[in-house]
């Protein structure tokens, strides 16, 4: 059986799921020998990479993530901007001077921050949260009762650069499954055959129960495969026969 012929007739997710019965088969057959190979061990690092490439792009519930946050953090900014600005006009004299002191931190960039660029305005919040952490002026944040406003908003500041950033990371190692395909197929092909020698030399029910079992599971694919491709023929087939139905 030319089995690196028969895994490239296949589709990158079939490939996966090929790759993913081959182990399951192998682990549930209980043979230890089997799973300690050279090319079982080769075939499963090649797999795990393969299956990461093949799962499906969350990029969009990412940049979903990304936009709460962000807005929460503008958000958060504004009133906290307001709210400190409110009390620069407290009755109090010692409020109003531990606001003033705050205040002047939090207007450095003026209340429109939140519409300059993106990579600025992080920067920019960085540089405010630091500087009201600042020993000089805690007893001023204590006054006005804004700690607690300060903890969230750096929290969502660090929320934000994580997934942020993390995106970027995730982008630049994500490999495509095209890229591994050779490679998959490859391991596939070594370690069947491995496999076929490891059965004849034991020569007993067990392992050729095993090759046998692993040989079933290319079957299962291309079936798979196959209908797949007659079932969307067969869809075309009525489409075209409707089509020409009501042109009748």
């Amino acid at each position: 059986m030319y089995y690196k012929t028969k895994a490239s007739r296949v589709g990158n997710t079939s490939l996966a799921a090929l790759g993913e019965r081959i182990i399951s088969t192998v682990v549930k057959s209980g043979i230890d020998e089997a799973r300690s190979s050279k090319q079982y061990v080769l075939l499963e690092e090649v797999n795990n990479r393969y299956q990461q490439a093949i799962m499906p792009d969350d990029a969009k519930q990412l940049s979903e993530n990304i936009s709460f946050l962000f807005n929460q953090r503008n958000q958060l900014f504004l009133e906290m901007y307001d709210y400190v600005n409110g009390q620069t006009k407290s009755p109090d004299p010692e409020t109003r001077q531990a606001a003033a002191k705050v205040f002047q931190v939090l207007n450095k960039y003026g209340r429109g921050l939140t519409s300059v660029k993106i990579a600025d305005l992080s920067v920019q919040f960085i540089r405010i949260i630091e500087a009201l952490k600042k020993a000089e002026l805690v007893p001023a944040v204590t006054k006005i009762i804004l700690a607690g406003m300060l903890a969230e908003f750096e929290q969502l500041q660090l929320d934000y650069e994580d997934l942020y950033l993390g995106r970027g990371n995730d982008s630049t190692v994500r490999v495509a499954p095209s890229s591994l395909r050779k490679e998959m197929e490859n391991a596939v092909k070594l370690y069947v055959e491995e496999l076929k020698w490891l059965a004849n030399g034991a020569d007993t029910e067990a392992w050729h129960t095993l090759y046998r079992n692993v040989e079933q599971r290319f079957n299962e694919v291309n079936v798979s495969a196959t209908r797949k491709k007659a079932d969307i023929a067969t869809d075309s087939t009525n489409t075209t026969s409707t089509t020409e139905t009501k042109a009748e």
